[in-house]
């Protein structure tokens, strides 16, 4: 058994976010001399070399991003299971920390209900979601035990690990008129109006990769899929949707795809620290790992739903 004490964690996390020994001392409230001894301590008594103090500002070692996320979840688990002692806890629930993306957590998180929300885990979820980049720092930070997103490269090599969600598409679609026609055309038309996504949001990104321009004609540009979405709808022009996050509106009726565009893929991955989490994480991860990839992700079939039936019928 390591002799670690909880200050040295909270001096390596307060140093992992400043970034500066003598800022982090003063945090802490003692001289930078004795903090320093006690980052030290914390390294001699795990035999880990953590910051790589040769570099201005100070970086974490792979190693230390590690435990970065280590400490975090030991301090949490001591300070709920005082809390739980105490009688201030919320039903002795462990809160497992999730961040996705936003359309993710609208179309897909729900779906995972029977993994998230099992009553056996005895868990409280809390759910951040942001712009892909944001969502991913989170993670990077140590701000969260789970990450929902996109394909990163960065996320798939050490000191991270991963799950296959599946895959989804980016469907180029147009909403109909009364009569259940495309307002838009892409077959004639070059100056369709266009809703596009920002060039550093992560749509706009894998857009530009496979090099999936629509019209020059841009009306408005965002990163926030809903909100393209609700624009689509309301027949302002056309746009790359992802099918997780229009197949009601294809069923029904009020979307339809064009077929002038190819559909760009998508790979949906969840995310974590290699580091050993709560139990109660754990257990998620193992069941997420069970019912991974989602079959219900592969979204071409979504073309059926907005072709004519007798195009349909030709292609049997």
């Amino acid at each position: 058994m390591k002799n670690i004490e909880t200050k040295w964690l909270q001096d390596f996390l307060t140093l992992a976010e400043l970034k500066n020994f003598s800022h982090a001392a003063a945090v802490r409230n003692v001289t930078q001399p004795a903090f320093s001894r006690r980052i030290k301590s914390l390294e001699a008594e795990l035999g880990l070399v953590l910051i790589e103090r040769s570099k201005t500002p100070i970086e974490l070692t792979l190693c230390g991003k590690q435990f970065k996320t280590t400490a975090l979840s030991i301090l949490q688990q001591i300070d709920e299971e005082v809390s739980r002692l105490a009688g201030s806890s919320f039903d002795g629930r462990h809160t497992v920390r999730l961040s996705a993306a936003h359309s993710i957590s609208i179309s897909l998180l729900p779906k995972l209900h029977s993994c998230l929300l099992d009553p056996q885990l005895n868990t409280r979820l809390s759910v951040v979601a942001n712009e892909v980049d944001d969502a991913v720092e989170l993670l990077i930070d140590g701000k969260c035990d789970f990450l929902f997103s996109f394909y990163e490269d960065r996320l798939q090599v050490a000191p991270y690990r991963s799950i296959y969600l599946g895959r989804s598409y980016l469907y180029c679609v147009s909403a109909v008129d009364e009569n259940g026609e495309v307002l838009f055309d892409l077959a004639n038309k070059d100056d369709v109006p266009c809703l596009d996504y920002t060039p550093e949001s992560y749509m706009g990104r894998a857009l530009h990769r496979a090099n999936s321009k629509l019209t020059n004609n841009t009306v408005c540009s965002s990163s926030m899929t809903d909100f393209i979405k609700a624009l689509v709808l309301q027949g302002k022009g056309i746009s790359w949707l992802p099918d997780y996050a229009i197949k009601d509106e294809l069923a029904s009726g009020q979307l339809k795809i064009l077929p002038q565009r190819e559909p760009v893929p998508l790979d949906l991955y969840v995310y974590r620290y290699y580091s050993k989490l709560h139990s109660s994480c754990e257990a998620m991860w193992n069941e997420l790992s069970k019912i991974c990839p989602i079959k219900e992700l592969t979204g071409q079939s979504l073309i059926e739903l907005s072709q004519p039936e007798s195009q349909l019928t030709d292609k049997k």
